[in-house]
């Protein structure tokens, strides 16, 4: 393909990536979520149906696809994007799998519907009632039925050259590692693993997983850290830092980057983050759109010029202080936008995690002392 008769909103995902969720549905990305932006149940459904011709329609003639949102938004703030700009060959290059939400945090910016151990708590004290209380979402025996044969032969051809993996928590999860087995026991191991991890457990069932992975021609893990300390614990139950710190060095030569989500719990402690650099490992830092409450956005101006002055003598945290975190929140992205406000999104704030503290013995105001004043 001519690059110079791209259009401007041109994305080569579509071609050559799957990303598959832990109900089996498929979209071309991760950042593109199935249950807003349904694709396909399956993998034949999603490569066969109309939704995939009309976004490859939508961005090749310049139209700003709504499934994309994720994207416009980074991009108009010159942010990280998912998108691939530049075409390459219309193969099936790589496929993210989501196994399942089998999880052992319930992080505070994410929901029980992708953990397992939070939608254990939900269905026992049912507060919110809107959501599905299934606990386990595995459909990975469904998925493994157009996977594994879509494997074989894309991997054989020489196209698949890489494999993601997240959950949930993919290092605790059975599908993970009947995935690897199967990959193994058909000499299908020449491809790169690439994981997304929380690094919480690399000891899941006694089984040798860095043993697995040097049968494989290159693994790289990025380690999921969302601000550190007490502010980290906080908002994700079930982390321990010094758990984290431990599985770090003994992982160390896998890694490959931090991803750090930027939301209101890790605004504060952003610079400890910054310290990994000197270890050689890329830092990946994921502004936290949803759920609005959670998102940096919408402090306070004095507390936002508080952090301005915090990141100063960090060149990539002042850049995500420009162009994220003091910027105006686009309010009419969100689901029923015109019943909401900045203000709401305050109140929500507090009574969200307040909600949360009284069935986890934590305390928001004690560890976030600085959004006491959100109470007025």
């Amino acid at each position: 393909m001519n690059e110079q008769l791209l259009s401007s909103t041109y994305c080569d995902r579509p071609y050559t990536e799957l990303h598959i969720e832990e109900d089996g549905s498929v979209t071309p990305c991760c950042v593109m979520p199935s249950n807003r932006f349904p694709m396909g149940h399956n993998i034949k459904e999603y490569l066969n149906g109309e939704p995939l011709k009309l976004l490859k329609d939508d961005l090749n003639s310049g139209t700003k696809s709504p499934n994309c949102e994720w994207c416009w938004s980074n991009e108009g703030n010159n942010l990280k994007t998912h998108r691939i700009k530049n075409p390459r060959k219309r193969v099936l290059q790589s496929i993210h799998i989501r196994l399942n939400n089998v999880c052992n945090f319930k992080c505070r910016m994410c929901n029980p519907s992708f953990s397992s151990t939070w939608a254990q708590e939900n269905k026992k004290h049912n507060y919110f009632k809107y959501l599905d209380n299934t606990v386990v979402k595995d459909n990975f025996e469904h998925t493994s039925h157009y996977l594994f044969p879509l494997l074989e032969d894309q991997i054989k051809k020489g196209n698949l050259k890489l494999l993601s993996i997240s959950g949930g928590e993919p290092l605790i999860s059975d599908s993970h590692f009947k995935l690897l087995d199967f990959l193994i026991s058909n000499k299908l191991t020449d491809l790169s693993l690439s994981y997304s991890t929380n690094l919480s457990n690399l000891d899941y069932k006694n089984i040798d997983l860095l043993e697995l992975w040097s049968k494989f021609s290159n693994v790289s893990l990025e380690a999921s850290i969302d601000g550190w300390g007490q502010h980290a614990e906080y908002s994700r139950t079930g982390l321990s830092i010094d758990t984290f710190k431990d599985n770090f060095v003994r992982a160390f030569k896998y890694i490959d980057a931090i991803n750090c989500v930027v939301n209101i719990y890790s605004v504060w402690t952003l610079p400890y983050i910054e310290k990994f650099r000197k270890h050689g490992i890329n830092i990946v830092y994921s502004p936290c759109y949803r759920p609005p409450h959670c998102n940096p956005q919408i402090l306070f101006q004095e507390d936002k010029n508080k952090l301005k002055i915090l990141y100063e003598p960090y060149p990539e945290l002042t850049r995500i202080y420009n162009n994220f975190i003091n910027t105006d929140l686009e309010i009419g992205c969100y689901v029923d936008s015109e019943f909401l406000s900045i203000d709401w999104m305050r109140r929500k704030m507090l009574s969200y995690n307040l909600l949360l503290d009284s069935y986890r013995d934590t305390n928001f105001l004690e560890v976030f002392p600085m959004y006491t004043k959100y109470e007025s």
